[in-house]
């Protein structure tokens, strides 16, 4: 469970604990209210039998028997009743009490105050049969709600888990169509000179097909969500150097005009990196269609330079294209925004990003408008890449 989960949960279960608090207290407060006006209820309709005895107590004022008397007999009418007072009944004062007015002979005699005892009224109410139905139902009705909350986020979750889906269904698709432009359109160039095709181009046919068939390997491995699972052949570590020419082949090929350039200063044969092929060719191919959407019609040209530095090895990729705004260059690695491209998808730059950031690497852009744009790709040497491709 993620610990967002958890907060949610335990601020839920804080609520409904405050909210059954709160009915309890008010279902106590309507329990006590009741047996405050049952107990007078009961005093005031009982207290006619007594009347003789009450004015016989107000006459007699020396007898203190009568008054026990009265105190006694109202004890078994109501077990709250505390003290009585017939004498003088404005004397005694209580928090809960009544004024019960008296007779003699048809003659009104003044009243008596009756006090009732808090702690008593307390635990009637608490006992009482108002307050256990008052309970019961509270309880009840906060099941009912607590089970139509629970199915109403269950039905949530269960949406967004299909908008997740979907969100992510869709996002393969763009980058189907966003990943295979490279390689189709040197099928498609090379589809027109098939009548003339060469060794060297039927080579390039192959390397074409070969990365369209990799680029929906590795989509459909990830919709399967197996990439976990996929064999100790498809992890291993590929060499930066031969990916670069290999790719450099196919689009000096599909862009005759365009001057491609590599130059290597490294001190090793071999530049193994922590990643399949496919996935270097697809960050230098997203790149490089970037770089020749911004290139000018003439004297086109792209400049890659591999280095070797302490602890990665740089890869940099400059053109002299149109450049990109310096307020627009933060944004241009977000998921989805796109610059200068009617049919963008704004996947390129962010896949790369994310896709080296996995392997602790790096992705760096700057540019100028009028000059072009460098973008610097950081690959972490890693030593067990190194044994895998040696």
């Amino acid at each position: 469970m993620s610990k967002t989960t958890s907060h949610i949960l335990k601020n839920r279960a804080l609520l409904w604990l405050g909210i059954f608090c709160g009915m309890s207290l008010l279902i106590g407060a309507l329990s006590f209210a009741y047996e405050v006006h049952s107990a007078k209820t009961s005093v005031e309709r009982y207290v006619g039998i007594w009347e003789d005895d009450i004015a016989r107590a107000k006459i007699f004022q020396g007898d203190p028997s009568l008054q026990n008397k009265i105190l006694k007999q109202l004890k078994e009418v109501h077990a709250a009743v505390g003290t009585t007072e017939v004498q003088n009944p404005e004397q005694l004062t209580c928090t809960f009490s009544t004024d019960v007015p008296i007779t003699y002979n048809s003659l009104p005699s003044g009243s008596m105050r009756v006090c009732f005892s808090s702690v008593d009224l307390a635990l009637r109410s608490l006992l009482s049969p108002v307050f256990m139905v008052g309970i019961l139902l509270s309880f009840f009705f906060m099941g009912f709600a607590i089970r139509r909350e629970f199915l109403s986020r269950l039905h949530e979750q269960k949406l967004e888990a299909e908008l997740a889906l979907n969100k992510e269904i869709a996002s393969i698709s763009r980058q189907v169509a966003h990943d295979i432009r490279g390689p189709l359109m040197a099928l498609t160039t090379l589809s027109r000179l098939s009548h003339e095709m060469s060794s060297e181009k039927k080579e390039l046919l192959n390397l074409a097909v070969s990365r369209i068939g990799g680029i929906a390997e590795d989509l459909l491995n990830k919709g399967k969500k197996q990439e976990k699972a996929l064999s100790a052949e498809s992890r291993k570590a590929d060499d930066l150097s031969l990916v670069t020419e290999t790719l450099l082949k196919e689009y000096r090929f599909s862009h005759p005009d365009v001057t491609f350039t590599l130059h290597k200063h490294i001190r090793s044969s071999e530049v193994p990196v922590a990643l399949e092929a496919i996935k270097v060719q697809r960050i230098l191919s997203n790149l490089l269609n970037n770089s020749l959407e911004a290139l000018p019609a003439v004297e086109a040209s792209i400049n890659l330079t591999l280095l070797e530095r302490d602890e990665h090895w740089l890869l940099q990729i400059m053109d002299n294209g149109s450049g990109i705004p310096e307020e627009v260059l933060p944004k241009l690695m977000q998921e989805g925004f796109t610059h200068g491209k009617e049919n963008g998808h704004g996947l390129g730059l962010y896949d790369a990003k994310k896709t080296l950031e996995s392997i602790g690497g790096e992705l760096q852009l700057r540019s100028r408008l009028g000059v072009g744009t460098q973008v610097v790709l950081l690959f972490p040497k890693n030593p067990e890449a190194q044994a895998q491709i040696s």
